[in-house]
């Protein structure tokens, strides 16, 4: 039995990650309950009430913070302190050459937050595991990492900030309503048109196996991330294991993927349904065609895996045995023009 619950979170324009999980441990056929990052600070509150709720549970044995940015930390010490949580895995910034950064603080507060109620913490490099092994951390590397945080601490020190997307006819673009198709277009070659800041490709990358398949948690990771990711999963023999579930990247974004990892991961296109894949995504950002990016959600789709997006609601991915809650099913991002997109 698994669930995985990916919560509504910011307002407005903006949108986080929050997700619960639970699922049945193959080793002990136990209940594993794991939470991948916290939203926003507000959001933290109705995470907790969420799995109060939904898996009846006020112990929590895992949570993971994929990277420190505000929409992935922010609801955490409301989860630490409200939740009895055994372990954190969350990575040190003042320990790998980062403590000049602003996020510093709140991971190093975080961590000392988790140490005080007696949590334990762990750093979620490449190869860290738990649950006998069904959950892995498939990246970063310590070296990775290290490399990322350096790009950071040279970027801010130049002041250099990421740049923000080409809005093309940004006016026009947010009056038209999604150019949806029948079919998916023919698929050309795409990149990562720039690919994403260093501190999204320090993301921790969750990949978890049980009977039904994998399911694989990608927090904002980029190409370079990924890619070091399925190297690693690859060499330890997971990816025979097929994947049965997919976050897509960053809330969508064009910056967050290519055809090459895409199909790398998800496989060639073909008509059978091979999975599920979901993405966090505000209400407001929804309504514009350019997000989540049409390119992005059709790669996908074109590999077998319907993509689910938030959109201002909770989402559910359940096993068939999964408690009935009564939710209606998800409507699915469907094909898409992919002419419009800011990110070319």
């Amino acid at each position: 039995m698994y669930e995985i619950d990916f919560l509504p979170v910011g307002n407005g324009a903006r949108s986080g990650d929050a997700i619960a999980v639970r699922f049945t441990r193959p080793d002990n056929g136990q209940l594993a309950h794991v939470i991948i990052d916290g939203g926003f600070e507000d959001d933290g509150d109705a995470l907790v009430a969420h799995v109060k709720r939904y898996y009846k549970v006020e112990d929590i044995d895992l949570v993971v913070l994929t990277h420190p940015d505000g929409d992935h930390i922010g609801g955490l010490g409301s989860v630490i302190k409200e939740l009895n949580v055994n372990a954190l895995a969350a990575h040190d910034l003042a320990a790998h050459g980062g403590a000049e950064l602003a996020a510093a603080k709140a991971t190093t507060e975080l961590i000392e937050l988790a140490k005080s109620e007696g949590t334990a913490v762990y750093e979620p490099f490449e190869g860290l595991n738990a649950f006998s092994g069904a959950l892995v951390i498939a990246g970063p590397s310590q070296p990775f990492f290290e490399q990322r945080v350096a790009e950071e601490v040279a970027r801010e020190k130049a002041g250099t900030r990421a740049a923000a997307p080409k809005r093309v006819l940004r006016e026009a673009l947010e009056r038209l309503s999604a150019r949806v198709l029948s079919v998916f277009p023919v698929e050309t070659d795409f990149d990562d048109s720039g690919g994403t800041n260093p501190r999204n490709n320090s993301s921790a990358i969750v990949d978890i196996k049980l009977e039904e398949g994998r399911f694989l948690f990608t927090g904002d990771a980029g190409v370079p991330a990924l890619e070091a990711a399925l190297d690693y999963l690859e060499g330890q023999g997971r990816t025979e294991t097929p994947l049965k579930f997919a976050q897509v990247p960053h809330h969508g974004s064009r910056h967050n993927g290519s055809r090459a990892q895409i199909e790398r991961m998800l496989g060639t296109p073909t008509e059978e349904e091979r999975g599920s894949a979901f993405v966090s995504i505000s209400k407001a950002a929804s309504e514009d065609p350019r997000y989540p990016s049409p390119r992005i959600t059709n790669a996908y789709g074109r590999r077998g895996f319907k993509v689910g997006e938030t959109a201002g609601n909770s989402i559910c991915c359940p096993s068939s045995d999964a408690p009935d809650r009564g939710w209606s099913p998800l409507p699915i991002v469907p094909p898409r023009d992919e002419s419009i997109d800011d990110r070319d």
